[in-house]
């Protein structure tokens, strides 16, 4: 079996201005797949507003959706070094099996981690369309399947975890999994309706001062809903039993 070929989007060192262009089509790309949508933007388009030639499309990319992957691996590369720290210690956290408190601590610290990268990266204005549009699932599959595999499985993993041992339930569980995503949501929902959410507060943008009120409210709905969720489990039949055996299956998996 001949190897796949090495498409020219791999990184080989020293061809910086190889690597300029690139980025340039990257960033014209994210922001008209986000105007216009996966079908609506064109390999012309893109590359009339990256300033290059179309030809340069094939050349980078090989085409259309391998640009559009790019994006979404340059969306997902700026994420993680972002997150990566709390992740890593709610993981750790995790492994070490600490408390309710220290678990719901380090949820919170990779929420707040998202929030901030949402509201203060200059990039993420440009993402936010785009993303909404895949969310959607407007773009092609290839697209949901590299944002899995990249990103969405390990962060599923690791707050389904957290908030199943809080329940006392498997981190498989439908309900553990429905209550996980209902964490999550209002962070996702704000930044992807960023304008309406201005508006309805009367915000022209949002500031450091802003940016700390959302983040305390944010931060105080999940704990209330977190510490609701050890309540639930406490109050049902041997629960300080049943959450220890939850917690020592969930650690299992999260060495795994």
């Amino acid at each position: 079996m001949s190897p796949a070929p090495r498409h020219r989007h791999a990184i080989d060192g020293g061809y910086q201005r190889g690597e300029e262009t690139r980025a340039r089509i990257v960033d014209a790309a994210l922001a008209l797949f986000g105007e216009y949508g996966f079908d609506g933007a064109s390999t012309r388009d893109i590359a009339e507003r990256a300033g290059v030639n179309a030809p340069a499309i094939g050349y980078y990319f090989d085409n259309k959706e391998g640009v559009y992957l790019a994006c979404i691996e340059h969306i997902v590369s700026r994420v993680w070094a972002q997150i990566l720290e709390p992740v890593e210690a709610a993981e750790k956290a995790l492994a070490n099996n600490v408390d309710d408190d220290g678990l719901i601590e380090a949820f919170c610290a990779i929420q707040a981690s998202i929030a901030q990268f949402m509201f203060t990266s200059t990039e993420s204005d440009d993402w936010r369309l785009f993303m909404a549009r895949e969310q959607a699932g407007h773009g092609p599959s290839s697209g949901f399947e590299l944002i899995d595999k990249k990103i969405s499985c390990r962060l599923t993993n690791i707050s389904a975890t957290i908030v199943g041992r809080l329940l006392g339930r498997p981190a498989d569980d439908e309900e553990t999994l429905i209550r996980t995503l209902t964490l999550n949501g209002p962070v996702v929902a704000f930044h992807i309706h960023g304008r309406k959410s201005l508006r309805v507060l009367g915000w022209d943008a949002v500031d450091a001062t802003r940016l700390a009120t959302l983040m305390r409210i944010i931060k105080e709905q999940t704990v209330t809903l977190m510490r609701s969720m050890t309540a639930l489990r406490d109050r049902q039949p041997s629960g300080a039993a049943k959450a220890a055996g939850v917690k020592a299956i969930n650690s299992k998996r999260v060495q795994r």
